[in-house]
């Protein structure tokens, strides 16, 4: 990667965005790793020391890891360690990235063309519409794992130009995550009452065993079928 500034990299921006909303537990997410090759994570939060560029696979498998053990137990993870590993991106190209140097000695790291990014996920219940609502927040929000996104059309930090990202250096990383999720995840069964709805927000088929201590769902009155 290499160190520049927004004068010389412009700021990127991106849309029509294709959105993947699971939770899986660590050796799934291990699997998934492994599916996608050759790839790293860069940090997009928090200022960065050079060494910690990009992050360490394993510290995120096992800081993932720790927060499924604690909701096995009926512990959700807090801020404090959700903001530990995310968000971040995810890349099988280093250029698509770059370092903003900061006061400190320190850096920002800065995307220059489509990336996979990565960040917590939780949704709602409404009661009022029986609508689940993926990505939201607030008091009755319920913690669900991450949200992988990956965009259809940027535009060039440098020409303006608004470009399709078919051929981008991650859309093939992308690809390999999708066909991982329909293969080794399920949408959702849901139970509210006596209605159950299948949600495209998906569990990994490994946590139908555990699923049901959620502590979140539980306090909603919301269960998964058969868990």
């Amino acid at each position: 990667m290499k160190i520049s500034t927004l004068a010389e990299e412009g700021i990127y921006q991106a849309s029509k965005w294709l959105k993947l909303q699971l939770l899986i537990d660590q050796d799934e997410l291990a699997s998934l790793f492994q599916q996608m090759g050759s790839f790293e994570i860069y940090p997009l939060t928090g200022l960065m020391e050079l060494r910690d560029v990009p992050s360490s696979k394993q510290r995120f498998l096992d800081e993932y890891g720790a927060w499924i053990e604690g909701m096995k137990r009926g512990i959700i993870p807090t801020d404090e360690q959700i903001r530990r590993i995310l968000a971040c991106a995810w890349s099988s190209d280093p250029n698509c990235l770059w370092l903003q140097s900061v006061p400190g000695g320190k850096y920002l790291v800065k995307i220059a063309q489509p990336v996979v990014q990565v960040q917590a996920h939780s949704f709602t219940y409404s009661e009022a519409d029986g609508v689940f609502r993926p990505l939201s927040m607030g008091l009755n929000a319920v913690f669900w794992g991450i949200q992988i996104s990956y965009p259809q059309i940027y535009q060039d930090p440098k020409t303006m130009e608004l470009l399709e990202v078919a051929d981008s250096s991650n859309s093939e990383l992308f690809k390999t995550i999708r066909q991982w999720v329909r293969d080794e995840t399920r949408a959702t069964p849901f139970v509210v009452g006596e209605k159950r709805t299948n949600v495209p927000i998906r569990l990994g088929k490994k946590c139908f065993s555990w699923v049901g201590v959620h502590p979140q769902l539980k306090k909603q009155g919301i269960s998964v079928y058969g868990c």
